[in-house]
């Protein structure tokens, strides 16, 4: 098996051809069917390689919720392999010996492997073997019971078919060899009878004593002996489908299925749902590896009785981070800046002199405003100090400030003066 795109994760069952494996998608996570074929020397009843081949782009074309799709398929030198579409759930005969399906049961199951054989039909491809082996339930998680056919198509590339396979084959089928419509039909209704009684109609490994037991079997009447639940239009409608002249059968799945559609209850509608999925992130133990040794748990503290604890819960461990995600979130960061700069750079360019001016502008009247306010608050009676010389930015502000108090200084000197000789001329 090609491991890069697909990993066995457990060995679910050893069939007659194939052992198959319940496996994942490396790519993205999800639940795959392996089926690893065996060699012509390690089974008599091993598939045709070849005719595989050939038949995989018309297998692959065949979908429908209850029909397992064939995603690929890998023929390699040591090994050939079928992926499938995967469900969880058991075949009729397992389910069959664990639970007892209810009449309401068997008539949904019944509907819906009509539909599927129904979509053979349509694509003239008959599935071949529709024994309960190859019929798979699950609990739905939307209600009720969900039935998937598998292996679809692979008794065409079989010469040497299993004794199941022979105890539900369909009389002419041990004759002509060729799968139709009304053949899968009559399999279908064995495999529901097995599903109604947990037991088989006809046992053996001779053809032409399998096909004495089926013209002596009567279905309705083991029917209404083993299962006293069920009603007489599904009894019928399940002899109708199993009589040993195909002449007596339906014509088609289209017709079996619309004459089991008028014995349904008023008011019953088919949804085709998607068939139940394990979850992609499910773990597993891998397959031929021992199972990891437990973790220890945890030991916290608890607080003395009558005390509760007021301190807040540890919030959970935050996940790692991806190094990928944090290698894109710089790139992305430093990308930013790098446009930021850019265009601020052109920015500048383009007003950085306007702006210049206007700053210079600014700061030339918050000093003059600043220096000069002082000068206007001194009285007019105190000279300036002839040492205290004032920057030469503020002198050359200040120049005409200063021819305008020289008046004021002579005026002083004059009235100090007139006092003077008037208090003289007191004396």
């Amino acid at each position: 098996m090609n491991a890069e795109q697909f990993h066995p994760e457990k060995l679910l069952a050893g069939g007659p051809a194939a052992k198959v494996y319940r496996g994942v998608e490396t790519a993205t996570g999800r639940k795959v069917l392996m089926k690893a074929l065996l060699d012509e020397h390690e089974s008599p009843h091993a598939l045709d390689r070849e005719k595989l081949q050939l038949m995989a782009p018309s297998l692959m074309q065949v979908r429908h919720p209850q029909i397992a799709g064939l995603i690929t398929m890998i023929p390699t030198e040591d090994e050939f392999a079928l992926i499938y579409d995967f469900m969880p759930g058991l075949n009729i005969r397992g389910f069959a010996a664990a639970r007892t399906a209810s009449a309401a049961d068997i008539r949904a199951l019944a509907v819906q492997l009509m539909h599927a054989l129904f979509i053979g039909e349509q694509l003239h491809q008959p599935h071949g073997d529709p024994k309960p082996s190859n019929l798979i339930i699950a609990d739905h998680p939307g209600g009720g019971l969900f039935m998937q056919v598998q292996d679809w198509g692979l008794s065409l590339t079989r010469s040497v078919h299993p004794p199941e396979s022979l105890w539900f084959r369909a009389p002419e089928l041990h004759e002509t060899g060729t799968p139709t419509t009304q053949s899968d039909l009559f399999t279908a209704a064995g495999s529901l009878f097995c599903l109604a009684t947990n037991s088989a109609p006809a046992q053996g490994d001779d053809p032409a004593d399998l096909t004495q037991q089926w013209q002596a079997f009567d279905m309705g009447h083991a029917l209404r002996h083993l299962r006293p639940d069920l009603d007489a239009p599904l009894i019928d409608w399940l002899t109708w489908l199993s009589r040993p002249d195909p002449r007596q059968r339906p014509h088609s799945a289209a017709q079996a299925l619309d004459m089991l559609m008028t014995t349904m209850h008023t008011g019953f509608i088919y949804m085709p749902q998607q068939a139940p999925q394990m979850a992609p992130g499910t773990q597993t133990t891998p397959l031929n590896r021992p199972p990891a040794a437990p973790r220890p748990k945890t030991v916290t503290t608890r607080p003395p009785s009558g005390i509760e604890s007021q301190s807040d819960p540890a919030p959970p461990a935050r996940p790692p981070r991806s190094k990928k995600r944090v290698f894109a979130a710089v790139v992305l960061n430093l990308a930013a800046l790098g446009l930021a700069a850019v265009f601020g750079w052109g920015w500048l360019s383009a007003n950085g002199t306007a702006l210049w001016k206007d700053l210079s502008a600014w700061a030339g009247r918050f000093k003059v405003e600043t220096v000069s306010a002082p000068a206007a608050t001194q009285p007019a009676a105190v000279p300036e100090p002839a040492a205290a010389k004032p920057p030469a930015t503020v002198a050359t502000t200040k120049a005409p400030s200063k021819s305008k108090s020289k008046p004021k200084t002579s005026k002083a000197k004059a009235a100090r003066t007139t006092a003077e000789k008037s208090a003289e001329s007191k004396k």
